[in-house]
């Protein structure tokens, strides 16, 4: 009965809803960085509606982008790839479950921080300025990406660790981990994390990637381990500031969720990407 329940479509993201609204809005009220009252946002229900069919898109598109790439990968020899996308890379299967996992977690960040930044680029920004528009950031902030953004950007990252061949299990045991991370780095919270900042993205951290480009906008590219950004010169925590500066510098941003859909697409100027330079990098 339970199981069927949990079949459901929605009642997943619905469950997961309910779990991080009751953890990041208590942590919220208890770390917060920006302290000022807020009442409930207008927006709150498009970003309830970007949680509940981000799953859906998990589903059905990063199935054929998956499928896609192992028929790719093995040259049309369907025996072949529908065995890899069983049972992984044959020189993987020793491996414990953990450390495969760890594995999927490495591999999966290296290609979210580099396609994040390609997101950064002129070509591309439109579809992930949806993500950057909010002038404010809470934890509901975290699933505010566009269709191609997401497939591109959190669905091929778990297609490239499965084309690697690491099996099915390693990335799914991930997914609890992945959903309270991304949450949790966008909440509103006042955790740097310590000398530890220079090794895992903290709320903090993130949250400068959220100011303009000429603050953090166009560093701190890294979904979990910010030692990515030291590696790639692009890890900026400036000593005793807070990151409180949000949003787009224009304004053009559709109220709703069709219409941020239908944003990348519709005439506009230019918008401001990641044209400044890195900076020296300071921490806190």
């Amino acid at each position: 009965m339970l199981n069927d329940i949990l079949s459901l479509p929605f009642v997943y993201p619905a469950v997961w809803l309910l779990i991080c609204a009751c953890l990041f809005g208590f942590l919220q009220s208890i770390f917060p960085l920006d302290p000022t009252p807020r009442p409930i946002r207008r927006d709150i229900w498009m970003d309830i509606g970007y949680w509940m069919l981000g799953p859906a898109a998990y589903a059905s598109i990063g199935g054929l982008l998956i499928s896609g790439g192992y028929i790719v990968l093995f040259g049309g020899n369907m025996d072949a790839a529908v065995e890899w996308s069983k049972t992984g890379a044959p020189w993987l299967a020793d491996w414990p479950l953990w450390l495969q996992a760890l594995g999927v977690l490495i591999v999966t960040d290296i290609s979210l921080y580099w396609t994040h930044r390609l997101f950064h680029s002129n070509s591309l920004w439109r579809y992930h300025a949806i993500h950057h528009a909010p002038e404010t950031l809470d934890w509901l902030h975290s699933v505010r990406f566009h269709p191609i953004n997401l497939i591109f950007h959190s669905i091929f990252a778990n297609a490239v660790a499965l084309w690697m061949g690491f099996p099915p299990a390693a990335v799914a045991v991930l997914a609890p981990f992945n959903v309270l991370y991304s949450t949790m780095v966008h909440a509103n919270l006042n955790w740097t994390f310590g000398p530890l900042r220079h090794v895992f993205a903290s709320p903090v951290f993130h949250r400068w990637h959220h100011t303009g480009a000429d603050e953090g906008g166009s560093k701190n590219f890294a979904a979990t381990f910010s030692f990515l950004d030291h590696m790639f010169g692009t890890f900026y925590m400036p000593k005793d500031v807070k990151p409180m500066n949000l949003g787009l510098t224009d304004r053009d941003m559709p109220p709703n969720l069709l219409g941020q859909w239908l944003y990348p697409f519709m005439p506009s100027e230019p918008q401001q990407a990641e044209p400044t330079p890195v900076k020296p990098t300071t921490v806190q």
